[in-house]
């Protein structure tokens, strides 16, 4: 075939085409191009359906199953950090109510620590010959310090171990630190010289201003359970 006769052909397909334009009404070209536009967007949606722009659906479920976890975690992290601060929040009222019974504020701590001793021997029926106090600073505080009272009794041993029940059950925190027995001849009599410890909390100004430092008491000679001087 020639080129002239492929040309002919070619001239006479347009022409057909364009004589079946002519020949369609105003209706069916807009239906044609209704169908034209429709297929055109049914493409555009297959597209975003086989490669959608945030990902499968696949893809999208294992994002969801992902964040559902990360939530999860999050929120068991949340309640053990919430647990921790409660029970932080709970020893540091424990510690505050503890120290507020048990520490002697320094102003009245010899008397009291004192009154307390003379009160056990007089209920357990021994007899207090002298006692002395000394001081010594608690490591790691600036406002504690520890307070020793060293006493020297006489009595029986039944009379010793109620003095001992006597200090056991004090309301105070009379720490028993040593004791020392020696038994006399006369009367199974027994001298016994017994340390306690106490700890003695400096006032919250004089913390600030000043560093705890050991101090040594004179001996101060405690009153029998009568109520005399040795």
């Amino acid at each position: 075939m020639t080129k002239s006769s492929e040309s002919s052909e070619l001239i006479g397909v347009l022409a057909a085409s364009e004589a079946s334009q002519r020949s369609l009404s105003p209706i069916q070209l807009r239906l044609r191009l209704a169908a034209g536009f429709l297929a055109l967007l049914n493409a555009v949606a297959l597209y975003f359906y086989l490669s959608p722009p945030g990902g499968s659906r696949q893809d999208l479920e294992l994002q969801s199953v992902q964040v559902r976890t990360q939530i999860r975690a999050a929120q068991v992290q949340m309640g053990k950090t919430s647990a921790l601060a409660s029970h932080v929040q709970t020893a540091s009222t424990q510690a505050a109510a503890f120290s507020d019974k048990y520490f002697l504020p320094r102003r009245t701590a010899y008397v009291t620590v004192f009154e307390e001793i003379q009160r056990m021997a007089k209920a357990s029926a021994i007899q207090a010959r002298d006692a002395g106090l000394t001081e010594e600073p608690i490591e790691g505080t600036a406002d504690l310090t520890l307070l020793n009272i060293s006493a020297n009794y006489e009595g029986t041993n039944a009379d010793l171990m109620k003095f001992l029940h006597e200090a056991d059950q004090s309301p105070m925190l009379l720490v028993l630190d040593t004791l020392l027995a020696s038994p006399q001849q006369r009367n199974n009599v027994i001298n016994t010289n017994i340390r306690f410890q106490a700890i003695v909390r400096e006032p919250p100004t004089a913390s600030a201003t000043t560093t705890a430092a050991p101090v040594s008491a004179p001996t101060v000679a405690a009153p029998t359970a009568g109520g005399q001087q040795p």
